[in-house]
């Protein structure tokens, strides 16, 4: 009977002819965007991520100008994918994004799968790998564009029989897409645009009017949506040279060397090149070369990502392609049963893993009634608003902001220090932050010194979150002081402390109080030694180090630039915090007068050393300090 009921269904896929109108995928999409809306809470939340989505909505609603005043490894659109109310418009469009995301993603994979199986099939199986895939990716809207834009061009070498109208249309607003997404997260624009180009050159690489097109179309839709933003025409080579930067110093300055529990992830990726290099090999007429091809750039693009900063999070994009390629690619045969199986099975117990441990089962149970209600605020606006009313007063009390310093800021323009920018937004503050507003992302000298002068004639008061430890630390371990030395010594020269209460400081702008640096010494250490900081020569000094590092080929390679596996490191009275090396050089604060005791810029190093986090069969680093001193009126 079981059978019967199975051949039945079976039957019935393959002559149902559900899905062939185009009204019927639009509503199946949009079906399951509604199913598979990936989404948090819609109140807003606290944290370092949640800061930097509040960040990017309060860019919109104090209408700053990106380049000039603030900049990200995200852009004027990134508020698209935030998931919590932070504005009544923002809601609303957000809304519409992700909906159009996951309902893009669906189209894309349906149109692929319809070239193999009847329509009604080719909709059941777009609709069980977009929630696969929307459930594994979560919130991250960006790199489920990508993947969408992976489905919609992979047909395009997959079938001779497509016509180069077709090809065209494909390829140009994929590279149009690509030009949109640049301007919602940074690193996602150019993929997709490659993305694009790729596919349009593998299908044919004579065809060089389509090229050109593709690529005019990436070209011209960024500044097209940039204006169409809100933003400056002249601003825009501004915030993509300081956002290339900061994309760069990511590799380095956030790559976490690769942790042991990510064996799984590593021998899923291996088994993965072994079915993309049996693509190339055994594919035959059913799977081009330059369909593998496409598969192998995508997957580099996508892994370099993934491994740069390790974590589940990151890895479900290359899981996502996977997924994607597993569903409309006709895999069969190309390998030994026995390594599909074994592939099948760590592809298997990774994902449900994934799914475990990011708690992904609840976000699905809750996805419908969230959506719904996301769905309603595009109908009663008012709705958004209470959200936003609650949230503000929830986040007020958590913070708790002594009462006296929100007095004394009243309407005067403020910077938060050093990352919760979600303090602006619940308090209301008129916000004019160094434009690197979350500090850890300064990953370059060109960005420190950015922060630095902004500082040094912008805001008239810095709200600073007090750190735990002493000295303070951030992220990763690392030193505040040394990740951003031109910010810290902004900070120490150009305001003052006017009260530290409730985990909180309160800084005002005051006279520049610092003297130049004034060289005391220099000293090569090696060999994992330490030696002795110098002591001020006189009372109300700073002392600061720059430090040199002799970098070796192997640190070269694997401090992120091929593959992250070990960081440098300095170590100050024997405890170790990891190195910002592209800013090493700027001599960084390590004794501190007794006016900023009550404060993050509190520090009273005795012994200084520079190590590595992990040794790949090297000496421990060698390293020139330069000591200086700095006079710091009172």
């Amino acid at each position: 009977m079981v059978a019967t009921r199975a051949g039945r269904v079976k039957t019935w896929y393959s002559t149902a002819g559900w899905g062939s109108a185009r009204w019927q995928r639009c509503l199946a999409a949009l079906v399951t965007a509604v199913l598979f809306w990936p989404q948090s809470s819609v109140d807003a939340d606290i944290g370092v991520d949640p800061s930097w989505e509040a960040a990017v909505a309060l860019a919109r609603i104090h209408h700053l100008a990106w380049g000039p005043e603030i900049v990200f490894t995200y852009g004027p659109l990134a508020f698209l994918q935030n998931t919590a109310y932070y504005s009544t418009q923002q809601a609303v469009l957000a809304t519409l994004y992700q909906v159009g995301v996951i309902a893009a993603l669906f189209l894309g994979i349906a149109a692929a799968l319809s070239r193999r199986y009847p329509a009604t099939t080719s909709l059941v199986g777009a609709f069980v790998t977009t929630g696969i895939t929307a459930i594994l990716l979560g919130s991250m809207y960006p790199e489920v564009v990508v993947l969408a834009a992976f489905a919609w061009a992979g047909p395009l070498l997959l079938h001779d029989d497509l016509k180069r109208s077709t090809v065209f249309i494909t390829s140009v607003a994929l590279a149009a897409v690509g030009g949109f997404e640049l301007l919602v997260k940074f690193n996602t624009g150019p993929v997709i645009a490659i993305i694009a180009l790729a596919a349009s050159i593998l299908r044919d690489w004579r065809a060089l009017g389509r090229h050109c097109v593709t690529v005019t179309a990436f070209a011209v839709s960024i500044p097209i949506w940039w204006l169409l933003a809100g933003q400056r025409l002249g601003n825009l080579p501004v915030w993509l040279r300081y956002s290339g930067q900061i994309v760069s110093g990511y590799i380095e300055g956030q790559a976490v060397p690769v942790p042991l529990d990510a064996v799984g992830a590593v021998l899923l990726t291996v088994a993965w090149l072994v079915v993309v290099c049996a693509m190339l090999v055994r594919g035959g007429r059913l799977i081009p070369r330059s369909y593998a091809v496409l598969v192998a750039v995508t997957s580099v693009l996508i892994a370099k990502s993934a491994f740069g900063r390790y974590d589940t999070n990151h890895f479900s994009a290359l899981l996502g392609l996977m997924i994607i390629t597993v569903a409309i690619t006709p895999l069969y045969g190309i390998v030994r049963r026995r390594f599909e199986i074994a592939a099948v099975l760590i592809l298997v117990v990774f994902l449900a893993g994934t799914l475990v441990i990011e708690q992904r089962p609840v976000a699905v149970l809750q996805a419908p009634v969230r959506a719904m209600d996301r769905l309603a605020t595009l109908a009663f606006p008012g709705r958004a608003a209470a959200h936003i009313r609650d949230s503000k007063a929830r986040q007020r009390r958590h913070y708790g902001i002594p009462e006296r310093f929100v007095k004394t800021i009243g309407s005067a323009a403020v910077h938060v220090d050093p990352d919760e920018t979600s303090v602006v937004w619940a308090y209301d503050f008129d916000w004019r932050p160094a434009p690197v507003f979350q500090t850890y992302s300064a990953y370059t000298p060109a960005l420190d010194r950015l922060n630095s002068e902004t500082l040094g004639d912008g805001p008239q008061f810095v709200v600073s979150r007090q750190s735990p430890t002493s000295p303070a630390t951030g992220i990763n371990d690392r030193l505040d002081v040394q990740e951003n030395p031109l910010y810290s010594r902004s900070l120490l020269c150009d305001f003052g402390v006017r009260g530290a209460e409730n985990h909180w400081e309160l800084l005002a702008r005051s006279q520049p109080r610092c003297g130049p640096l004034v060289p005391i010494s220099e000293v090569v250490v090696r060999d994992g030694n330490s030696v002795t900081v110098p002591a001020p020569t006189r009372p109300h000094t700073a002392v600061l180090v720059g430090i040199d590092l002799d970098r070796t080929i192997v640190d070269r390679l694997f401090m992120g630039s091929l593959i992250p596996l070990t960081t440098f490191t300095v170590v100050l009275d024997g405890v170790s915090y990891r190195l910002t090396a592209g800013n090493a050089a700027e001599p960084f604060l390590v004794n501190t007068p007794d006016s900023v005791t009550a404060t993050n810029l509190k520090i009273h190093s005795h012994t200084i050393g520079v190590g590595r986090t992990r040794s790949l069969g090297q000496h421990d680093p060698t390293a020139r300090l330069r000591f200086y001193e700095m006079r710091v009126n009172p």
